[in-house]
């Protein structure tokens, strides 16, 4: 990518860790004695992956977290851990914070991940059987009520993208613009699977942006949250 569209993804970038470092300080009016931000993470576990669902999910169970709890979580650069499982046989003996409709995905709410170490020995790290595929498209449907309908769009490059990445940027990107409110009057989500990164623009309202493994001194964009003024 050209300087200006690495410098617009540096922009990005530099505006998450402001975003991170106000989360951190609110964080500390909320709790007297926190725990390490290092330490603090949400579990996801999924029985199966539907790219639709999977961003319903992780839009409802950021949208019902209170304050106290989100913030550390942010704090924490919204950090999730994905697991194989099936919520059905979890509900006993590790209850969960927040179920998928169908469910399909089982979410425990922001914690110390040192206290949830016997889940994590029970299961392993959701690893996808297949590529996804492009270009594809999918219409989600939110649970908002604004006087009038908006559709937002939601662009996610997946060649040689594993599936396991793709929980990571877009749970990120979805994850935080929830909590920030930038979804609450978004009525429809255009899920849009596309081959290659597009050249960011002033017109994506978030990117999921991250350092390039292949050129360390540049960006690469993951995923682009486009959301209509």
């Amino acid at each position: 990518m050209t300087a200006p569209e690495q410098h617009l993804l540096r922009t990005h970038l530099d505006a998450r860790l402001a975003r991170v470092r106000h989360a951190r300080s609110l964080r500390a009016t909320l709790d007297d004695h926190p725990a390490p931000a290092q330490d603090t993470g949400v579990i996801a576990v999924l029985r199966a992956f539907d790219p639709a669902t999977f961003v319903t999910s992780a839009h409802a169970f950021a949208s019902a977290l209170p304050r106290p709890r989100s913030a550390p979580w942010y704090a924490a650069f919204t950090r999730t851990i994905f697991l194989a499982g099936d919520p059905a046989n979890l509900a006993t003996r590790h209850p969960f914070d927040h179920l998928s409709p169908d469910g399909s995905i089982a979410w425990y709410a922001p914690a110390p991940l040192s206290s949830r170490e016997g889940l994590r020995r029970l299961l392993r790290p959701f690893r996808g059987p297949h590529a996804l595929p492009a270009p594809r498209t999918q219409q989600i449907l939110l649970p908002n009520h604004p006087a009038t309908p908006t559709t937002a769009h939601l662009d996610v490059p997946v060649t040689a993208l594993p599936i396991e990445a793709y929980l990571i940027h877009v749970n990120h990107l979805i994850a935080e613009a929830t909590l920030d409110g930038l979804l609450a009057k978004v009525t429809h989500l255009r899920l849009n699977h596309v081959p290659h990164p597009q050249n960011p623009a002033t017109s994506h309202t978030r990117i999921r942006v991250a350092p390039d493994p292949t050129a360390p001194d540049h960006l690469r964009p993951h995923a682009y949250l486009t959301i209509p003024t």
